[in-house]
This record gives structure tokens, sequence and C-alpha cells, in this order.
């Protein structure tokens, strides 16, 4: 049983999740991701109303050999984050600009419209 456990534990598909931030601007959300390794062009970013989802390959691979109660070596060589966002957004009007490994993508938020109705 205990390894069944164990194989749970350390399965792995070469991926690591990046450090992420949301920040509420009340027209617009700013999203921030910490992409250490990675290169502009390696970056795939997707965006609809509700959700960003992001693939960024590293130019180099993240080895861990000794770590934990048992040692395995683990290669880690891109990252990915689904985040589902708080409130829609107008993925049209998203902007994105990446600068020493942080990646800052604005999203402003669906205009809500009050519309007067005359009686």
């Amino acid at each position: 049983m205990f390894e069944e456990i164990n194989e749970i534990m350390w399965t792995h598909n070469g991926c690591l999740e990046p450090l992420y931030d949301i920040e509420d601007f009340g027209d617009r959300f700013i999203v921030t991701f910490d992409l250490p390794c990675v290169d502009k062009e390696n970056i795939n970013l997707y965006v609809t109303e509700d959700t960003i989802k992001l693939d960024a390959s590293m130019k180099r691979t993240l080895c861990w050999e000794k770590w934990g109660t048992i040692q395995r070596k683990i290669i880690f060589k891109q990252f990915k984050k689904q985040v589902k966002l708080p409130e829609r957004v107008n993925p049209e009007k998203a902007t994105a600009i990446f600068k020493k490994g942080i990646l800052q993508i604005d999203l402003p938020k669906f205009e809500k419209k009050h519309l007067s109705i005359k009686i």
C-alpha cells in the first residue's frame, strides 16, 4: 500500500505552477505571474471571459535530486496554470507585458450598463 501512495505523491508531468496574484482595480483586474527561466516567445497565454490559461516552457530545466524522505529525481521543464477569475472580463481588450521574468496581464471587466427606463 505504501508503494501505491508513494507513486501517486511523486508522479509528475514535468510542470510547475507559477506564483500569481490577482489585483482588483474596480474596472479591471491585473494578474501577475512569476515566470523565472522563461523567454517571452515561450509563453502561451489564453484568456476567456472567466479564465486565464498559461503554458510557458523554461529555457533551462530545473532538477531536484535529493529532497524529502524518499530521494527521487524530478525534472521540471515548464510552467502551467489555469486561473478562474472572480468576475467576467473582456478578453478582446486584454493586454500583457513580460519583463524580467514577470508577466503582467491587464484584463478590463465587462462594463456594467445601467439603463434608465421611462415609465
